[in-house]
């Protein structure tokens, strides 16, 4: 009888406790390879790259919202845009996109547990459009920002407090997408298309309650 209590117990207990950023970082790089494995595979289908890097940002975001219930804090998502990583000396721009996670003085940091960003870039020639439920305009989406952590203070009233600042004079890093403690996220819209071919597209949707899903025009992917 001691032994049914003490697994209840574990089975209450253990939906409270969430992975730590460097845990959840390893499953989100393996997500990312899986993915990546396949757009290999397919070569240069653009359709097939857009569906699988699609698919990587729902199963990515749908674990992080998942992840933000566990541990009882908040995520977000900051999306950017830069110069694209080739070596041909064009100008097109790669977007990319990268957690936050909200700390104690209520700043949101990069969640990478090291000082280092952990950046998913989607491929060259993939562009991005972000909308938010409720508006009619897409959301801008701006250069990518650098951001440094400073070393810890001490203060004796709060103990150690880390201190993020941003490189670039401006507001303060927010993300273009939240995920919440409660379950609720940021309900929204986000088309990835080929930036040849802009008819090209598949859709990512979210809603309020947390269900994130791929749209390809044929059929839904939860």
């Amino acid at each position: 009888m001691t032994t049914n209590k003490l697994s209840a117990n574990k089975t209450r207990i253990m939906p409270n406790q969430g992975f730590s950023l460097i845990e959840l970082l390893i499953v989100l790089l393996i997500i990312a390879l899986g993915f990546s494995f396949a757009n290999f595979n397919v070569g240069g289908n653009e359709s097939y790259r857009l569906l699988s890097e699609a698919k990587q940002f729902a199963n990515s975001s749908a674990l992080i919202a998942e992840e933000a219930i566990l541990s009882n804090s908040q995520w977000g998502v900051d999306i950017y845009r830069q110069p694209a990583d080739n070596n041909t000396g064009d100008t097109a721009e790669q977007y990319g996109y990268r957690w936050l996670v909200r700390n104690k003085a209520g700043d949101w940091a990069l969640a990478d547990g090291t000082n280092s960003a952990v950046d998913f870039l989607f491929s060259p020639g993939i562009n991005v459009k972000l909308q938010l439920e409720g508006s009619e305009q897409e959301v801008k989406i701006l250069p990518k920002r650098t951001i440094v952590q400073q070393a810890s203070v001490f203060d004796k009233q709060q103990g150690i407090v880390e201190q993020l600042t941003d490189t670039e004079k401006g507001p303060p890093l927010l993300p273009a997408l939240w995920l919440l403690s409660s379950g609720e996220i940021s309900a929204f819209q986000m088309t990835l298309y080929d930036a040849q071919n802009p008819d090209n597209q598949v859709v990512v949707k979210g809603d309020e309650l947390g269900r994130i899903k791929v749209v390809t025009g044929l059929e839904d992917d939860e």
